[in-house]
């Protein structure tokens, strides 16, 4: 069940967000940790096994060492730097093993690593083009979650199709639906999400209201939940002081401001309790 107050939030902060130019958007996707440090690797690998570690990245994003775009990101980058191309998703498996193996829960990363390499999506999308990823990525989402074993909305697997989105991006290829995907629920999410006074009980909730948003969004502005998660990912757990300077460098600092003010507002506003922190 979804909780009272939060369509009351939806318009409001869609109102704000669409102020943000579609140039703006895309620049918001391009400072993510997954397109500043793996960008490179595009054109050293083709398309299909770029696709392929992508995803695979994504789904082993999670209980890091520290923040992503410190612990996770530049030292899986800084690895493959010293590997030769991979042949197969077997190979790629080999070399990433060594990455896993000294990360936090790494018997349980190296099997999800596994489990995916050997899968026949990974095979299919090993020898993929853009436009057959963009075509069938809703249907790829299902199979991926399927393959993993895991819910759909998982945040992993919602996450791992963010990557593979962002590696369609990153050819020019935006023919692609995401709309039907949810936005990937972590800390900074649910922080931001509570934040601006969302009254949320669960990540169902977190997940309706900020479809709702991009529901509203869309009618202003070209965007996706790539872009939305992008934004909101990054700005999560900033203070007022901190969202101003950040808009401000994307030249839109009355949006900054204006967002600061809402979390003004809302500074006082208590979750109810039992608001789920999981």
């Amino acid at each position: 069940m979804i909780s009272l107050g939060i369509e009351s939030k939806v318009k409001p902060i869609s109102e704000v967000l669409s102020k943000i130019p579609l140039q703006v958007w895309n620049e918001i996707v391009k400072k993510e940790p997954e397109w500043i440090y793996m960008y490179k690797f595009l054109g050293k690998y083709g398309f299909g096994r770029f696709a392929v570690l992508m995803t695979v990245a994504g789904l082993n994003d999670y209980q890091l060492k520290g923040r992503a775009e410190v612990a996770y990101w530049p030292p899986l980058s800084a690895l493959l730097e010293k590997k030769e191309v991979p042949r197969s998703p077997l190979e790629l498996m080999y070399i990433l093993r060594e990455f896993y193996s000294k990360e936090r829960f790494s018997n349980r990363k190296i099997e999800r690593l596994k489990k995916f390499l050997i899968s026949s999506l990974a095979q299919d999308l090993w020898t993929s083009k853009p436009e057959d990823v963009a075509r069938d990525f809703v249907n790829i989402w299902y199979r991926l979650a399927d393959t993993m074993r895991q819910d759909i909305n998982a945040k992993t697997i919602t996450f791992a199709m963010k990557c593979l989105g962002i590696s369609l991006l990153m050819v020019g290829e935006t023919d692609f639906s995401f709309e039907e995907i949810p936005i990937p629920v972590d800390y900074r999410v649910r922080e931001f999400t509570e934040r601006l006074g969302v009254a949320v009980w669960n990540d169902d909730d977190i997940r309706y209201f900020w479809t709702s948003v991009l529901e509203e969004l869309r009618k202003n502005v070209d965007v996706n939940m790539i872009h939305l998660d992008s934004l909101v990912w990054q700005i999560g757990v900033l203070d007022r002081v901190g969202i101003v300077r950040y808009f401000s460098e994307l030249g839109v600092e009355d949006v900054g401001r204006e967002l600061a003010e809402v979390l003004r507002w809302v500074r006082l506003c208590v979750v109810p309790c039992g608001g789920l922190k999981i």
